[in-house]
């Protein structure tokens, strides 16, 4: 599975799994990050290919349709 274009411009929400600190960036945000430094506990989080899968397929209701899909 890749990572869908049509949620590139959709705000999509992490947790980070050390103290569950909800981040929420545009989906062409998580194409590209490696690591991020959580805010709510400072620590550096590694953010995998199979994590972006998982948040991707997890805010897959959100996917807008193509323009002059039907």
């Amino acid at each position: 599975m890749s990572l869908s274009p049509s949620l590139f411009s959709v705000g999509l929400t992490f947790q980070c799994p050390q103290c569950d600190f909800a981040v929420i960036k545009n989906g062409s945000w998580f194409q590209v990050v490696s690591h991020y430094r959580c805010e709510g506990c400072g620590r550096e989080i590694r953010i995998t290919y199979r994590d972006k899968i998982a948040i991707f397929q997890k805010h897959a209701h959100l996917a807008m349709p193509p323009p002059g899909a039907r």
